[in-house]
Parts: C-alpha cells; structure tokens; sequence
C-alpha cells in the first residue's frame, strides 16, 4: 500500500518543465507524428510556454487526447460525481473503520497538510480513506505552487490552445472509470493504505522528494524505479489497475487513430516510463519514439 501511495504521488507532485515531457511518435506507415505530454494535473497552464516542441505539437496535430476532456475537469458534473464518490457508507465512517489510537494517528498527519487552514480530520469523517489520501497529497502539491489558479491547470490550458486553433478534444476515459479506479476498492484496503501511508509518513516524502528530483533531472527510468521499489503481489495487483492496465488500454486506442488523425496526447507522466509505460507499448508496436527537442 506504501506504493500505491506513491503511485498517487505521480499525479500530484511537481514537473519540470522540461523537453523529455514531450515526446513524437513516427514511423509505422504513419502519415504524421503525433506527441504525447507527460503532464501533472496540479501544473499551471503557463507551463505550457516553457516545454520545447509544445507549439509545434498543438499546431501541428488534428486532436487532442487527454485522460479527461477539460469540460469534465472544470465542470460541476465533475464535482457532484466526485463528492458522491467519495462519500462512505453511514456506518463506515472514519470513525467506525479505525480505532481509536489508530484514528488519532491519521489525525496527527492530517494536520499536518490542514492546520493551517483551520480544517479539522472530524469534519471529514463521513468521506472514504481514499478520499483522505488524495485530499493530502493534493495539499503536499500545492506547496510547489501556492499561487494556483485550479481553473488554468495545465491539461485544460492544452486542450484549450488547441482548441482555439480548432482542433478538438477527447477523453481516453469517463469521468465514472476514473472516479471507479480511486474509490471503489473495498473500504477495509483503502482504510489500510491509508493507515500505512500515515505510520510512514516521513518515508513517504523522503520517497515522494526523489520523485521531484527524477522529474527536475528528466530522468524518467528514475520515476519508474522509485514507483517499483517494492514488489509484493498486493502491490503489483494495484499497479497494473492504476497503470499499466490502462496504458494497454490507451496504447491500442492511439494505433486505431494516429493513423487518421495527428494526436496531441496529454497523460499523468507516471504512465510514460518503464516497460510496461505508453511509450515503451508504442515502441513495441513498431513506432518511433523519441523526445522532442
């Protein structure tokens, strides 16, 4: 569970805003190239000015592909699924699902993120472990960027540029498959993760800085290493629900289009190294992939 924590951490820990983000996919009896985005949903939009090659990917693809389209990243029906997600079962509370000494660790961790704004670990009894997971590490994000703007994130500001330029945007999933992916496990696990990632708390940020320090270097073998520091077969099980699965997914998706249509694919960059990372399913499939310069 320790992992899967870090696995989290991918989504919500700062990028560099550096050419290995943004790599060209050709070859394969493909007419153009399309590019893929290594994003980190908490980045700013303005970003997006700073990776060599972004605007000749927008401009020169047909459509952009994100794990969401931005409609269901800013809208309200995003909200309203979310909060219904992560709400718990009356009698599987925060408080019903941890003992007392128990709870009270969660507590002192909680308060770590949330002292400062005055928000409480009771006032958030009635939603799920997961839930309380995620809230954290949101929070350990933001301190990279305090002035955030979560209207003007980069994978909106993608979808939006090129929209602008008239080329589209669609999603790889629902916002229900992604709401199902982070919610829905059984309680007693999430309450478990949870438990572990708080009694491991100083572990997990030393663990989580070496994530931050792989994106700054542009190393992403070292990300893949950092993410597979443990192998129990819970663990792994995780894994490939959270990643892997859904890169086979992605990567049989993006063979039936780029040869239709010129893609612009913005994704968690946790997705793209590794041997089962998108990159490595493309290059597997017979395309040439390599960093923009």
């Amino acid at each position: 569970m320790k992992r899967l924590s870090l696995i989290l951490a991918v989504v919500v820990l700062a990028l560099s805003a550096q050419a290995q983000l943004l790599w060209k996919v050709s070859g394969n009896r493909l007419g153009r190239p399309s590019y893929i985005l290594g994003t980190y949903h908490f980045a700013p939009g303005s970003m997006i000015d700073k990776i060599p090659g972004m605007e000749q990917a927008i401009e020169g693809c047909d459509i952009v592909i994100g794990e969401l389209d931005k409609e269901n990243m800013i809208g309200s029906k995003v909200q309203a699924l979310a909060a219904q997600a992560m709400m718990a079962p009356a009698d599987s509370t925060l408080d019903k699902l941890f003992s007392p000494q128990d709870y009270a660790i969660i507590e002192k961790v909680f308060n770590k993120y949330f002292s400062n704004m005055g928000v409480k670990l009771r006032q958030m009894n009635m939603l799920k472990p997961m839930a309380i997971s995620t809230q954290m590490q949101a929070m350990q994000a933001i301190k990279y960027f305090p002035n955030l703007d979560p209207n003007s994130l980069i994978d909106v500001a993608v979808q939006t540029r090129a929209n602008d330029l008239g080329r589209p945007s669609v999603a790889m999933e629902t916002v229900e498959e992604q709401l199902e992916l982070l919610f829905n496990a059984p309680l007693t696990e999430q309450a478990k993760g949870l438990l572990e990632s708080c009694k491991n708390d100083e572990q997990f940020t030393v663990m989580s800085t070496k994530l931050v320090e792989a994106y700054m270097a542009q190393d992403l073998d070292q990300i893949n290493a950092v993410m597979n520091e443990s192998s129990s077969q819970e663990e792994e099980s995780a894994m490939d629900a959270l990643l892997y699965s859904r890169n086979r997914n992605w990567a049989k998706k993006l063979q039936e289009i780029m040869p239709e249509r010129a893609c612009l694919v913005c994704v968690g960059a946790g997705h793209l190294p590794g041997e089962q990372g998108l990159l490595q399913l493309l290059r597997d499939a017979g395309y040439t992939v390599e960093p923009m310069q």
